[in-house]
């Protein structure tokens, strides 16, 4: 048959034609279609029309297998985006619900992971295409996702292979156990399950994994004694553990070298869990725990108590005597008033961070006890890192200038973050960088970067941006911009990026260096 339009070339950008091809594939046989684009237009495979769409992407639409394999071997581009939502065939494909075109485009090396114009992929549809009803909760059953570089084996999947995506740890679903905390730290790794189980793996040298020896575990391990005891949180720094159980009582393991595992008769280690017991807590049920490297915070509904090296986190001055470790849990009398009552506590290696049911925010640093904000009412959640010890307070262990500034985050009950840093000493909201609003549920934070769940289930990876420098005259002389709308410094602004393969997630966990991570995601067979 004869081209019908004798000045068509290669390079045809008609409209016309362009409708005509769109029309053709919606309505036509296989053998029509290809019939017809061979012979209509010299450039029918990739005209557009004003909506950005191609003959492969009403071919995906419709579920036109055979015409997809024809305009594959044509060698059309199968990356090309339409200008309404950004959907590539692929994107098409599976939101029409026509499996078998998008396994040929896969097949063809269409990209799993290209995001359309809300940072959605392919199989990000899929999972936003439920029923309202279903909403992801933190107590629902949960499946474990681990990745990063796994060098000392923490990631949980039996190997010490990198993984550079979430992989589900297998030994949980196989044991039908449901995870409710992580905490990931450089030489191990800790979980907490929905029945209150305790479970570690990685390097157990020093007892930090509590198996009463020192062997390095490659997949999780109960803690054997702890199976005895209901636990409702867990807490962990590189070389120590420590757990709460539904009673109260404080158990801990691991390394004592700056006597942060408030045993009395100070021993160099401890590799089974040992109950952490105290006059100043004698009465009083511990509520939360927290842990850094040099020490371990425990509070109750009107104190906070510390132990360890006392860098200065710990919440007050140096010993007048001169010594320099805390072995048995003191309280922090700064904030011990009667109408003072904690909501929840943080720690890193070098600060730990008070929150009140009244709002006020409190920063453990440098010997002293900073009042950080007010009025920070139902916060759900609270988190800081870096911090600057005292280097004379442990010469061998600790540098001088060797920490990093304080960073601290906060999550409120409306899914609200708000940031805090010592290099501007002011609470400000984050306002996202990103091509749509997102509404936090759960956040975790290490030196470079910080990981959001959003309640939609989905994960990003948030970077703060470096505040740009405007000169005098330029000021004189800028533009309001939307996305510059914090020049005064009333936002923090975090610019997003989204997580590969996380769609049902309710809660996230990072090592203090960023490089190994966890997701727990809602188990699909129980929906």
């Amino acid at each position: 048959m004869d081209v019908v339009w004798p000045e068509c070339t290669v390079r045809c950008r008609s409209l016309q034609h362009a409708l005509d091809v769109i029309s053709a594939v919606t309505r036509g046989s296989e053998q029509q279609i290809k019939a017809f684009l061979s012979s209509y237009c010299c450039n029918a495979t990739t005209l557009k029309d004003d909506f950005g769409r191609n003959a492969i992407h009403i071919s995906a639409s419709c579920g036109k297998k055979g015409v997809l394999d024809w305009l594959v071997a044509k060698g059309v581009d199968l990356s090309a985006k339409d200008k309404e939502s950004g959907w590539t065939a692929l994107h098409r494909s599976i939101f029409y619900g026509h499996i078998d075109c998008a396994l040929t485009l896969l097949k063809h090396g269409s990209n799993l992971h290209t995001q359309d114009k809300d940072g959605f992929t392919a199989l990000d549809l899929v999972m936003k295409d439920r029923p309202s009803h279903i909403v992801f909760q933190a107590s629902d059953p949960t499946e474990l996702y681990t990745w990063g570089n796994n060098v000392n084996f923490t990631l949980g999947h039996g190997n010490q292979q990198s993984k550079y995506h979430p992989e589900l740890v297998d030994m949980f679903p196989r044991c039908g156990i449901y995870i409710k905390q992580m905490v990931l730290c450089k030489f191990h790794s800790v979980f907490l399950s929905q029945k209150g189980q305790v479970y570690t793996c990685g390097h157990g040298q020093g007892g930090r994994l509590g198996h009463g020896d020192e062997l390095t575990c490659l997949v999780p391990r109960l803690v054997e004694g702890l199976a005895t005891h209901s636990c409702s949180q867990v807490a962990a720094a590189k070389d120590h553990t420590v757990v709460l159980t539904e009673d109260g009582y404080v158990y801990t393991f691991g390394l004592n070298t700056f006597h942060q595992l408030g045993i009395l008769l100070p021993l160099s280690n401890c590799n089974v869990p040992r109950q952490v017991q105290a006059k100043t807590l004698k009465g009083k049920s511990v509520i939360g725990v927290a842990a850094g490297r040099f020490h371990t915070v425990l509070w109750t509904k009107d104190g906070v108590y510390t132990m360890g090296l006392n860098g200065g986190q710990l919440g007050y001055l140096l010993d007048p005597n001169g010594e320099k470790y805390v072995t048995c849990p003191r309280q922090v009398s700064a904030l011990h008033h009667k109408d003072l009552s904690i909501s929840l506590v943080s720690a890193s290696d070098g600060a730990t961070v008070c929150a009140t049911e009244r709002g006020d925010i409190y920063l453990l640093t440098e010997y002293q006890c900073k009042k950080l904000a007010s009025k920070q009412l139902n916060l759900r959640k609270i988190l800081v890192s870096g911090g600057f010890l005292d280097c004379k307070a442990d010469p061998q262990n600790l540098k001088e200038n060797g920490g990093q500034p304080v960073r601290f985050l906060s999550l409120d009950q409306a899914g609200r973050v708000f940031c805090w840093k010592s290099t501007n000493s002011s609470m400000k909201p984050c306002r996202w960088v990103y091509g749509r609003q997102v509404f936090v549920s759960d956040f975790a934070l290490n030196k470079n970067e910080m990981l959001f769940i959003t309640h939609d289930g989905e994960g990003f990876s948030g970077r703060w941006t470096p505040e740009k420098k405007i000169s005098a005259d330029k000021k004189e002389h800028s533009v309001p911009d939307s996305l510059h709308s914090d020049t005064h410094g009333m936002y923090e602004r975090i610019c997003l990026q989204k997580l590969s393969f996380v769609h049902r997630a309710v809660s996230v966990a990072t090592d203090p260096n960023g490089c190994n991570f966890a997701v727990l995601q809602s188990d699909p067979k129980t929906r």
